[in-house]
């Protein structure tokens, strides 16, 4: 069977997934409504099928896949009972087994539109030389169905138009004001909005939940940021900032969906990059932990003109070999 990307980009668009008992999931794709029971023993999870025949069918494997894998980080590879074949023979080895690794690498599964590499021509700017960056994409970029919510995540470039309202209440917000220091008026609010948007490096976000947005993300190319000079940066290192806005969102359940969804986002977008850092307040005990948990390295303390800051590190081997799009518990 010859594997169609573009396909499965439109086929597996949307897709939930729900447990009707230990080890019995409940598929809904855009194939139909599926039912598979699966069974692990050291660390591979294999999968049968009781409704629905899937033989032609890679995508709603691969979605089987994602749903057995995404709550439990000790399942490693995952077979399909009388259905190996079907699996693209580039994901899976020659004995059907598909690693888990390379599933949640795979950027169709969940970025719908595809941002490939540009050849590494390089550039200068504000004296830093570095690869020239791609063209900036418009709309949803990443999705993905979050089974302990029972919810979707999605990220999707902020607008001015249509965000402007809700970025410009959540830089009001007293808890955002303090780590962000940006509050003003709607005039300055559109200001920094297209500023981020105008800028190549960095891709300003919103991100939400079930369509209702929550909070505003930046993903920075680190080697033209300001943290770059404090550290021997890469050319495809990548950095973030966070406001979550909704007060409803802040907690550790929300935490555990959209922080490993955007470093999940952030691998996928571009696979030259290995690591991903951050420059916390040295004094945010809070987010410290956090990213503790999800499987960030604390490097080194260094300072701001503004702030004391922590630079903290995730690597891409770290982040899939340790499986850490499953939340700590």
């Amino acid at each position: 069977m010859d594997f169609d990307a573009v396909k499965q980009r439109r086929a597996l668009q949307s897709r939930s997934y729900v447990s009707l008992a230990p080890n019995l999931i409940h598929l809904k794709t855009a194939y139909g409504h599926h039912e598979a029971a699966f069974e692990v023993e050291a660390g591979i999870a294999s999968v049968t099928f009781y409704h629905g025949d899937p033989v032609q069918s890679a995508e709603l494997l691969m979605a089987a896949a994602e749903a057995v894998t995404a709550e439990d980080r000790s399942i490693t590879s995952v077979v399909f009972e009388g259905h190996q074949a079907s699996l693209p023979p580039h994901i899976a080895d020659a004995g059907g087994r598909l690693d888990s690794a390379i599933l949640w690498q795979w950027p169709s599964l969940w970025l719908p539109q595809l941002s490939y590499p540009l050849p590494p021509v390089q550039e200068m700017t504000a004296g830093r030389y570095h690869p020239r960056r791609p063209a900036k994409p418009k709309g949803t970029i990443y999705r993905r169905f979050i089974p302990w919510l029972e919810r979707e995540i999605t990220f999707t470039v902020a607008d001015p138009e249509t965000d402007l309202a809700a970025f410009h209440r959540w830089m009001n917000d007293e808890q955002v004001n303090t780590i962000w220091e940006d509050a003003g008026s709607i005039d300055k609010h559109r200001e920094i909005l297209e500023e981020r948007i105008a800028d190549p490096h960095v891709l300003p976000l919103i991100g939400s939940f079930a369509d209702i947005p929550f909070g505003y993300f930046e993903v920075y190319w680190a080697k033209e940021n300001r943290l770059g000079p404090f550290y021997d940066a890469d050319d495809y290192d990548r950095g973030w900032h966070v406001a979550i806005g909704e007060p409803g969102y802040r907690g550790k359940k929300w935490i555990s969906a959209w922080l490993p969804s955007l470093m999940h986002f952030i691998f996928l977008d571009d696979p030259r990059t290995k690591r991903i850092v951050g420059e916390p307040r040295a004094s945010h005990e809070q987010q410290i932990r956090n990213l503790d948990r999800s499987g960030f390295a604390k490097v080194k303390h260094f300072d701001f003109p503004h702030k004391r800051a922590l630079l903290v590190m995730l690597g891409r081997e770290r982040f899939f070999g340790d499986r850490l799009w499953v939340p700590a518990s």
